[in-house]
């Protein structure tokens, strides 16, 4: 063979190899089934947080008048009762399995695949390199995800979300955040950590970390819900409280000597300096408003 052909070869070969996954990342694969580990968070992830309970969120006044109108009793409109976990909150409440679709000519993983057990929904996290659509293409409970690896941590970002919620209890997310995530395996445990960063209703990162723990031959098992379609009509029939009349928002605060001012959350009662001024507040006072007594809003809000 002459040099040239020979010269030829080579350089066909190194363009495949280039091409194909790297050692490391294959041995940080976060494929296979996964097994929560609830001792993060774990009030907030079992029984939930108390109505009004906003402390140590970065929420802006936007999002703190929407979690005082909320109602629990949205849960029972049939549009509310099936939504699933979109991207950024499913991670908190169920196992997890993850597989991947490999290119057949290359080897080259195309995307990763992840399915909460919860609701049992599936996001793609697609690592071919393509481009994240318009923003005026459709918002999804999972939206559009990209990924990429930095070392041994997949990265992931993902866009056009639908609005939803950052915690049970009213916290909103807009459909203009945009999720950062960082997925890293140590042996049998795979640590995953949200970064949602929401122009509308937060004014600093909201962050999270969630371990699990590997599980092989995991398989979630099938939800019975379907996901109705939401219908505009009669508004008043959505629960919900005006401004100033939700009668449980100190109701916890008051219980536990937790001044108002704390439990209204924002990014300042994030942080080890906010003891400081939370020694210098009263305690927040239970006092239902005259307004909400009755059981039911002015403007149709349920208790």
């Amino acid at each position: 063979m002459s040099r040239q052909p020979a010269l030829l070869c080579g350089f066909v070969l190194f363009v495949l190899m280039a091409a194909m996954p790297r050692a490391a990342d294959a041995q940080v694969d976060p494929s296979g089934g996964w097994a929560t580990r609830q001792h993060e968070d774990q009030p907030e992830r079992g029984g939930g947080p108390h109505i009004g309970e906003f402390q140590g969120l970065p929420i802006n006044d936007a999002n703190r008048a929407r979690g005082e109108a909320w109602s629990s009793s949205l849960w029972t409109v049939p549009e509310h009762q099936c939504i699933p976990h979109p991207a950024d909150y499913g991670p908190s409440f169920s196992n997890l399995k993850i597989w991947h679709d490999v290119d057949p000519v290359t080897q080259a993983i195309v995307a990763y695949h992840t399915q909460m057990a919860w609701m049992t929904p599936v996001r793609t996290i697609w690592m071919d390199g393509r481009p994240h659509p318009s923003e005026w293409a459709p918002h999804t409970w999972q939206g559009f995800s990209t990924g990429r690896w930095e070392g041994d941590m997949l990265v992931v970002t993902t866009t056009h979300l639908k609005p939803a919620y950052v915690r049970r209890n009213g916290i909103a997310r807009s459909e203009k955040a945009v999720l950062h995530e960082r997925f890293t395996r140590a042996g049998d445990v795979l640590t995953w950590i949200s970064i949602v960063d929401d122009p509308a209703y937060l004014t600093e990162p909201l962050i999270r970390s969630r371990n699990f723990v590997y599980e092989p031959g995991y398989q979630a098992a099938p939800y019975p819900c379907t996901v109705e379609v939401e219908i505009p009509g009669d508004q008043t029939a959505i629960p919900h409280y005006l401004p100033g009349t939700n009668p449980y928002l100190n109701e916890f605060a008051a219980r536990y000597r937790i001044p108002e001012a704390a439990r209204s959350g924002g990014a300042e009662t994030m942080y080890p300096e906010y003891m400081d001024k939370l020694r210098t507040l009263p305690p927040a006072v239970h006092e239902p408003p005259a307004a909400a007594t009755a059981g039911v809003s002015a403007s149709g809000g349920a208790r």
